[in-house]
């Protein structure tokens, strides 16, 4: 066994177990260190063992099955926390320490081995079998986030938010779903995942994770004046347009809970500017909005307000493409009493589901 590295960190005083990134090409591995803690990391055959001192977590095996990283387990002992990441054939590992707005942190790249050159097949004997069974290609999976829910109602006017957004959503569910598509619902009736709303934002944020491929939250739109028509979509970012704002705090809880969330929010926005692969999912996530609001623009005949980036909390941690869609304004006389039909409801969801399934077959996932 080669020892590589051995430094001692002063860093966030959180610890986490490995963010996971699913790439083309490579699996990243991030390691967040609290303070006082050291590392080292060392090669051995086809597992990278990275020690940690001064940390503490549960045993864990968790399978990763990406083409280069097999699994990796958390073993805690007296003195030490180790970590072993168990590579694929010809998988070649890489790591550095990053310090910048984010904090400090480890980061492990296992990069896919060389492409081999095609070996030549030499002729079926006759008689034999000369079809061999394609390998099934595994289910796109797609999260669908039903706003609000529960005691939270959202928008009240002509409709209530939190009605429309799980009808459309669970019909939405049953296109996908006939067209191959897996689907995870952060609801599926109504209710809220917390009482809490900063940890009911996370844990529909937290499913955002490398093991899905893209996530959608519904929402229903409102200007308090009844007057606003149109559809808007929104990816991850600074909320560049003041005129947002107000919404944004909405969104995120309301009162002083929405601006706190929103200035955490705004935060990790700035944060993320120089961070490359966040930029590469933004990248994403803007193929996916354009995508959701031409189309539905396209179905419904609705005004076409944009898309737009915007500090929203429950698309903060995504690790794969991910957008929030206003499908109409709910407190708007005419706009509103569409919503509430069942026929434009199957539009609403038919457009979302035809987006959805064109992203997937032009697009890529991107996380860290």
């Amino acid at each position: 066994m080669r020892i590589f590295a051995f430094l001692v960190l002063l860093l966030s005083p959180a610890w986490a177990l490995p963010r996971l990134g699913l790439h083309e090409g490579f699996t990243r591995l991030v390691f967040d260190l609290p303070e006082n803690a050291t590392y080292a990391v060392a090669l051995d055959k086809q597992t990278v063992v990275l020690t940690f001192r001064g940390v503490s977590e549960k045993p864990d095996d968790v399978s990763v099955g990406s083409p280069e990283v097999a699994s990796y387990q958390v073993v805690p002992g007296q003195d030490a926390l180790v970590v072993y990441v168990r590579l694929k054939p010809g998988a070649e590992p890489r790591w550095q320490l990053y310090d910048d707005a984010q904090g400090r942190r480890l980061v492990l790249d296992v990069f896919s081995p060389p492409s081999p050159k095609p070996a030549s097949t030499p002729p079926p004997k006759p008689g034999g079998n000369v079809d061999s069974p394609a390998p099934k290609p595994q289910p796109k999976v797609v999260v669908i986030d039903p706003g609000h829910g529960g005691f939270d109602p959202g928008m009240v006017g002509v409709v209530v938010e939190k009605q429309i957004t799980l009808a459309v959503a669970l019909r939405l569910r049953e296109i996908l779903q006939a067209r191959g598509i897996q689907v995870i619902m952060t609801r599926e009736q109504d209710e809220h995942l917390s009482r809490d709303k900063a940890t009911d934002l996370s844990m529909r944020a937290d499913m955002a994770n490398s093991k899905r491929n893209l996530f959608v939250s519904i929402h229903v739109n409102a200007n308090g004046k009844g007057t606003a028509q149109g559809v808007e979509t929104y990816v991850f970012g600074k909320t560049v347009d003041n005129s947002l704002l107000d919404k944004v705090i909405q969104e995120n809880g309301g009162g002083e809970i929405g601006k706190r969330l929103t200035r955490q929010a705004e935060s990790l926005a700035e944060s993320l500017v120089s961070d490359i692969f966040a930029q590469f999912n933004l990248k994403y996530s803007k193929q996916l909005a354009t995508f959701v609001q031409q189309s539905l623009v396209r179905a419904t005949g609705a005004l076409d307000r944009g898309v737009y980036s915007a500090s929203l909390h429950v698309l903060r941690n995504a690790r794969i493409p991910a957008i929030l869609v206003e499908i109409g304004f709910g407190d708007h006389k005419i706009e509103g009493a569409k919503l509430a039909d069942p026929k434009y409801q199957d539009r609403v969801a038919t457009a979302l589901a035809d987006a959805i399934e064109k992203f997937l077959s032009n697009g890529k996932t991107a996380s860290k």
